[in-house]
């Protein structure tokens, strides 16, 4: 069974979330804000982490920019969410911090689970 961190302030959306990982087999642990997302992450090291970008207490950019600058992180795929219409320039910036993907959080739940799964997929692949 997967474990995915996610990391949303909106309890709706959290619940929204949770509910179409559980439906698929995957294991969820909330993180409410930044700060328990930087305590959560390297103690359980889930296997993929959600990441909204606004978040009560910092910018999620820079929680991405944390876990990929961090020895006991990095590896764990990230998929940046948002619910704001962003430039490109934003999801780009995103990107090259390191995430697996940033995407809109309109996005059907069937079409998240898909890209959830292939990154997991890929992240398992043996690397030459």
């Amino acid at each position: 069974m997967y474990r995915i961190a996610i990391v949303e302030d909106d309890p709706i959306m959290w619940k929204m979330l949770a509910r179409a990982m559980l439906a698929e087999g995957i294991k969820c642990t909330p993180c409410p804000d930044g700060a328990a997302a930087l305590e959560c992450i390297p103690k359980e090291r889930p296997d993929l982490v959600l990441l909204d970008v606004n978040l009560p207490d910092m910018d999620g950019r820079d929680i991405c920019r944390k876990l990929k600058n961090d020895a006991r992180t990095r590896g764990i795929p990230v998929i940046i969410l948002t619910g704001e219409a962003v430039a490109l320039g934003s999801r780009l910036s995103g990107l090259m911090l390191g995430a697996e993907d940033y995407l809109i959080k309109t996005i059907s739940p069937k079409v998240l689970i898909a890209r959830i799964r292939s990154i997991l997929a890929a992240s398992e692949r043996p690397r030459p």
